[in-house]
């Protein structure tokens, strides 16, 4: 058997840089020639190279006792009956990932059902996994216990600077091209509909229209924000409510959603009122998921693509030169913007209907 080579060797010997031997044995392809993706799987192989824990063998399959294991936690409160559109998304693309690197994901639980004191205990210590990914944002005292475990760590949609890995989506850019929108389309008065259970996203997803709006000499004053507890359809629609029933001056026309389900709800009571949507309200949500596209109208939407979360989890888990040093990834991935059906110009005044409304509301 040839003995085992590095990644550091390999890049010599072909002559290439070790950042683009450590993309091409993670199994990135975008971007790098096919010429040279299998010139460096095929004298890695030859000479015997293979990530810690990963067994490249032509009797490796899928399901069989080679597969190593990757698990997942969830936060509060979500669990697997009840796991977010959005963690669906990101579990999927960490699935598929790890999957063609012959990996398997395992829901490990949620932070509400597995205390700091169990995971101290040399049963979770010993579990054979080959990393974790925490989904969410959880107690310091969870994330600390979950990193106590010793296993390669990478926190999603949200971060702990200096602590462990991250991977995030750009929100600041989110916000810029859905404000950059909404303002060509001649909208100047905005609302932001929010929820706290994932406190840090949704701060940063206001403090990004903020700062986005500010680029327009615009602000956000503090009677257009509204913000419950959970972030779901049903919120959206209270929330909602409260603005058609509260605001008789400087009617915001454009309503800025923490996220789809949000959305969702708010276009269910315009819709229950009679209005029009895109017309005498437009809605955007932070989001990329399929409650934006899978229903009508279309919710116009900027995020980015969960699954591409999930997929950057696990090549920084299986990337082993990561978990060496003590360095850090704060990895933010780029939003993708699509215009969809809730958007469209304002208004040069309120509808009859609309005005009709505020009217009875004041």
């Amino acid at each position: 058997m040839p003995k085992k080579i590095s990644q550091a060797k390999i890049a010599e010997k072909l002559g290439v840089s070790q950042s683009l031997v450590s993309i091409v044995l993670n199994g990135r392809k975008e971007g790098i020639a096919k010429e040279t993706y299998d010139r460096i799987w095929d004298y890695a192989l030859k000479h015997g190279y293979s990530p810690k824990g990963m067994k490249l063998s032509e009797n490796s399959a899928f399901g069989g006792e080679s597969m190593q294991t990757v698990g997942y936690f969830l936060r509060a409160p979500l669990k697997l009956a009840n796991k977010s559109n959005f963690f669906s998304h990101v579990a999927q693309g960490l699935h598929d990932f790890l999957r063609g690197q012959n990996y398997k994901l395992v829901f490990l639980g949620s932070e509400m059902d597995i205390s700091t004191k169990e995971l101290a205990n040399n049963s979770w210590r010993n579990t054979p996994l080959t990393g974790v990914v925490i989904m969410g944002e959880v107690n310091s005292d969870f994330l600390g216990a979950v990193r106590d475990l010793g296993k390669p760590l990478v926190y999603l949609s949200a971060r702990s600077p200096g602590f462990c890995h991250s991977v995030n989506g750009n929100e600041y850019q989110a916000a810029e091209q859905l404000v950059d929108h909404l303002y060509e389309l001649g909208h100047r008065h905005f609302a932001f509909l929010g929820g706290m259970v994932s406190r840090s996203r949704n701060d940063e997803r206001l403090h990004g229209l903020q700062r986005a709006l500010a680029r327009y000499n615009l602000n956000l004053p503090d009677e257009a924000v509204f913000i419950m507890e959970d972030a779901e359809r049903k919120q959206g629609y209270q929330m909602a409510g409260t603005i058609l029933q509260g605001h008789t001056k400087n009617f915001p026309t454009a309503w800025m959603c923490v996220n789809g389900l949000v959305a969702r709800g708010a276009l269910s009571r315009l819709f229950q009122e009679g209005l029009n949507i895109g017309e005498d309200v437009s809605v955007a949500a932070f989001d990329n998921t399929r409650v934006c596209a899978e229903e009508i109208p279309g919710i116009t939407s900027a995020a980015s693509i969960p699954e591409n979360l999930g997929r950057e989890a696990g090549r920084i888990l299986l990337n082993p030169e990561l978990h060496e040093g003590d360095s850090l990834l704060d990895i933010v991935l780029p939003s993708k913007f699509v215009v969809r059906e809730s958007s469209g110009p304002a208004l040069p005044k309120p509808s009859l209907k609309l005005k009709s409304l505020l009217a009875a509301g004041s």
